[in-house]
């Protein structure tokens, strides 16, 4: 029998995130969708975090992200982009 892992909830919290069409001008896909931007990081902390996680720190999410991905490239102060395996 084959044993399927469930990913865990922060991932998946990500994920919904990213992929919510409304917050593309915050947070969004690059075209083939193998990363992510954050293009506000300031509206994404205040407006965005709090709807999926107990906290509104952009520097804590990082932190968390960096668990789980192993590349993460600071693209400018506004702009950082996460890059998936």
């Amino acid at each position: 029998m084959c044993q399927r892992t469930v990913p865990a909830p922060f991932l998946t919290k990500t994920y919904q995130l990213v992929d919510d069409p409304c917050s593309d001008d915050v947070i969004s896909w690059n075209e083939s969708g193998t990363t992510f931007v954050v293009w506000k990081t300031a509206e994404f902390a205040k407006d965005l975090l709090p709807n999926y996680f107990k906290h509104n720190n952009f520097s804590s999410f990082v932190r968390q992200l960096n668990t789980y991905v192993s590349s993460f490239i600071s693209v400018d102060y506004f702009a950082c982009l996460f890059l998936s395996d």
